[in-house]
């Protein structure tokens, strides 16, 4: 093997080589935005549960004081019908 044929394979393995860690570059970027974006969307989720409990807990609220509002509407009418 000549001087010449040495330095052409040696370029030629140093290209496969770099083409190599490009695409392996690529592919760690690629699944690193895809973990960042998977543990964002569990962050969000996670905080919109969090929320919806949250709003359960007003609405199962509100709806009590509904019904106390209508006992409380329903004894003022009782009352003021029994005076008549």
């Amino acid at each position: 093997m000549t001087n010449d044929t040495r330095f052409d394979d040696i370029y030629t393995r140093l290209n496969d080589l770099t083409h190599d860690v490009s695409n392996l570059k690529i592919q760690a970027g690629t699944i690193g935005t895809s973990q960042v974006a998977i543990a964002t969307t569990l962050t969000l989720a996670t905080g919109l549960g969090s929320d919806m409990r949250e709003v359960k807990g007003d609405i199962r609220q509100i709806k009590a004081d509904i019904r106390n509002l209508e006992a409380s509407i329903t004894e003022i009418l009782r009352l003021l019908r029994s005076q008549n």
